[in-house]
């Protein structure tokens, strides 16, 4: 008797099934961001990197806290995705760049002057 049925599907049929359940874990996208720059923002940018993380872990970080002048040549030199600075870049390193650069405000911190003032001084 001639079987319109041929003996391959079941094991074709297992084989899509297998696909369409195994594809997503093997196609999932992973992302890295890489960063260097100043040291200031790094315990800022750990705890963003961290809290990104629990919502998206197919986005990784990596951050260099090399120093502020690391972070512009790192950027300058496209080993990066991203420098950190506490200075902007001048308008001639940007004119320099190879692609454009986006100043983008993360973490602002302040300078303060500390000193001792002898017992008996008068306090402002």
């Amino acid at each position: 008797m001639n079987h319109a049925f041929p003996r391959n599907i079941p094991a074709i049929g297992a084989l899509a099934v297998l696909a369409i359940f195994a594809t997503p874990s093997l196609v999932t996208a992973q992302v890295m961001l890489k960063g260097a720059g100043a040291t200031f923002p790094y315990p800022v940018y750990s705890r963003w990197f961290s809290e990104y993380q629990k919502h998206d872990v197919s986005v990784s970080f990596e951050y260099g806290y090399i120093g502020s002048g690391g972070g512009q040549k790192e950027i300058l030199a496209r080993n990066v995705d991203f420098g950190a600075s506490d200075a902007p870049l001048s308008d001639e390193q940007l004119a320099k760049a190879d692609g454009k650069i986006l100043h983008i405000p993360t973490v602002a911190g302040a300078v303060v002057v500390a000193c001792n003032v002898p017992v008996g001084m008068p306090s402002y």
